[in-house]
């Protein structure tokens, strides 16, 4: 079973998303330097992760080619991953990127819209997965269309939507009964909000994501 550790990236955002749970809930994630990888391969030791996430309070691949931080700190990631042993995971918006998706053992793409899934596209054996946050606008409709193209698409391997979490970090059950009942038909995976992961930011470790950046809740390696 994977064990994941997440590693929280902020280099900026484009700031295209209509809804950002880091934005909204005010979640101070530090901003990213190489010096504050200096621990993660303990930490992977630490936690006994078998594949590092790469995430953000920001998109990780935020200015990919024109800021060399941004390739620097991912490739230094990689060769942490390397030698590790353990495989790395991506996750992002940006279906166009300089970055080698192909190194990854899975990319997950969160998107926008139904026209969105035109751009996403395998560049190696990595599995592709498509991520929707359930939001007020995304209707019954919508979530058909998505799971049709998904399911007759040979670029992407996995669905899934996401349940929102408001300004007070709060969850929302947009088309709840509707999302759980095409879960347990094996449609799309349904997630639901909870701390599932381990995660890693600036040389520290947290249990909870709206802890990532406070003074409560993390842990000095």
């Amino acid at each position: 079973m994977d064990k994941y550790l997440s590693v929280i990236t902020n280099f900026g955002c484009h700031g295209r998303c209509p809804y950002c749970i880091v934005r909204e809930n005010g979640i101070k994630v530090p901003k990213s330097t190489v010096d504050g990888l200096d621990k993660l391969e303990d930490a992977i030791t630490l936690t006994g992760a078998n594949i590092v996430s790469i995430s953000g309070g920001g998109d990780p691949l935020y200015r990919y080619s024109d800021n060399p931080l941004v390739p620097m700190y991912l490739g230094m990631v990689m060769g942490i991953c390397i030698k590790a042993g353990i495989p790395m995971e991506m996750h992002t918006s940006y279906t166009e990127s300089e970055f080698p998706y192909y190194f990854c053992k899975r990319v997950v793409y969160h998107l926008q819209s139904v026209e969105d899934l035109e751009y996403v596209e395998r560049h190696g054996t990595e599995i592709v997965r498509v991520v929707f946050v359930a939001t007020e606008k995304l209707s019954k409709e919508d979530i058909t269309k998505i799971s049709d193209f998904v399911h007759s698409s040979d670029q992407i391997d996995e669905l899934s939507f996401r349940q929102m979490v408001n300004e007070r970090y709060e969850t929302e059950y947009y088309n709840h009964d509707f999302l759980k009942a095409g879960h347990e038909k094996g449609l799309w995976h349904y997630i639901r909000q909870k701390d599932y992961n381990i995660y890693y930011a600036e040389n520290r470790i947290y249990t909870k994501f709206s802890e990532i950046g406070e003074d409560y809740g993390k842990s000095e390696i």
